[in-house]
């Protein structure tokens, strides 16, 4: 598992300010993006339901994308651009560079390399199979697709099988001497562990991830572990769940306290714009008043005062605007970042974690990193200067 990359702008497109600093360059779709909830409830749900066709993504091959938004497999946003990345000089391919796809989240407008894009282990093999009107209260078989009650469970495999699938677990030479119970016989606190299968190694096909090697930060097989993983740390997955799970807690609860620095910065620039707002307010009032006795000359001089004033406040309204949009993107990943954390921390068994953990961590580091700061906010108060003596002989109203 390698690092997402970061994808660099578009050359022939306008680019969207990065919004504090952000490790991930943001550029405007094309597209109506899909708008993120503000409440707590909607964006929770967007954990176990594509934010595109509004479906729970059971058995519709979830996808996880580095920004840590999941999509289903049909609703994956299609490349937007390719990426010539150059070849090594030992290759066999004869053109000098080789392109890769980029594609942009819809929620957050995040790019990134297609190939960083992975299953959602976290929601994909979850038995919680509910219908589209009533949940579901039958426990189905979690091998063949045929939606048949499951009659019994395999103990090895940790999944539910029906009676057909029973016998054919018997029959096959790797299954064959698993542990088969009927499912009246399972304890309750099996129940628990069995939302989720196992994953099975790519290269050893009937070896179970049962391992993490620390040095390669990938989930492993025993096979695997003595072979190409030799002499490397390693932990049992139980264990690694428990410390990565603490350390990802830890710095989530960093994020919350960063959290509550956004906010400040966000109270900062609302009061900011309601002093710009006051400002203007309290100005042309003045100057409304200082015309209303003057002749129609003078009063064509207060207009032009007024549009001076509106000239003026109209730059800096512009700036505290722009920080205030992207403060409130950074505020809304954030938010879907921890909550995100906090779910994946939360749920049974440690494989799905461990899967995503370097995604996870890429995009926690990415936040932690962002310059945030109320000092940034900038401080400007307009003045109206009324000189009525010298209005008299001089037709001056005064100036902003």
């Amino acid at each position: 598992m390698s690092c997402p990359v970061k994808v660099p702008p578009m050359d022939d497109c306008t680019e969207k300010q990065q919004p504090l600093d952000a490790a991930v360059i943001i550029v405007e779709n094309e597209a109506e993006p899909v708008r993120e909830e503000k409440s707590g409830t909607a964006a929770h749900v967007y954990l176990d339901t594509c934010p595109v066709c509004q479906l729970n993504f059971h058995s519709r091959e979830p996808k996880l994308l580095p920004c840590l938004h999941s999509f289903c497999k049909k609703c994956l946003p299609s490349p937007s651009r390719n990426l010539a990345m150059p070849e090594p000089p030992n290759s066999q391919v004869d053109s000098a560079t080789k392109p890769l796809n980029v594609i942009r989240c819809p929620v957050c407008r995040q790019e990134c390399m297609e190939v960083d894009v992975m299953d959602n282990v976290f929601v994909k093999d979850s038995v919680e199979a509910p219908s589209s009107t009533v949940e579901r209260t039958v426990q189905l078989c979690m091998t063949c697709d045929d939606n048949t009650e499951a009659a019994a469970f395999c103990v090895d495999c940790v999944e539910y099988l029906c009676a057909t699938c029973v016998e054919a677990h018997q029959r096959v030479k790797f299954t064959k001497d698993h542990t088969i119970r009927q499912k009246t016989e399972i304890p309750q606190e099996v129940h628990g562990v069995s939302t989720q299968r196992p994953m099975f190694c790519d290269i050893h096909k009937q070896e179970p991830l049962k391992l993490f090697c620390e040095t390669c930060d990938l989930l492993t097989c025993r096979d695997c572990q003595l072979v190409k993983h030799k002499d490397h740390n390693y932990q049992f997955l139980e264990d690694a769940y428990k410390n990565h799970k603490q350390h990802m807690e830890t710095m989530t609860h960093q994020l919350q306290e960063k959290r509550k620095l956004i906010e400040e910065v966000s109270d900062s620039i609302n009061n900011g714009l309601l002093l710009v707002d006051q400002n203007r307010t309290s100005i042309h009032n003045e100057i409304k008043k200082s015309i209303c006795s003057l002749i129609l000359e003078i009063n064509k001089k207060g207009k032009m005062l007024v549009s001076q004033l509106e000239a003026v406040t109209k730059d800096h309204e512009s700036v505290l605007r722009k920080q205030q949009e992207d403060i409130g993107y950074l505020s809304r990943h954030l938010d879907h970042v921890i909550s995100f954390t906090k779910w994946a921390t939360a749920r049974n068994g440690g494989m799905a974690l461990l899967y995503c953990k370097r995604l996870i961590l890429f995009q926690i580091g990415n936040l932690l990193q962002a310059k945030c700061s109320v000092s940034f906010v900038p401080q400007s108060t307009v003045r109206f200067q009324c000189r009525a003596s010298y209005w008299a002989s001089n037709v001056d109203l005064g100036k902003t």
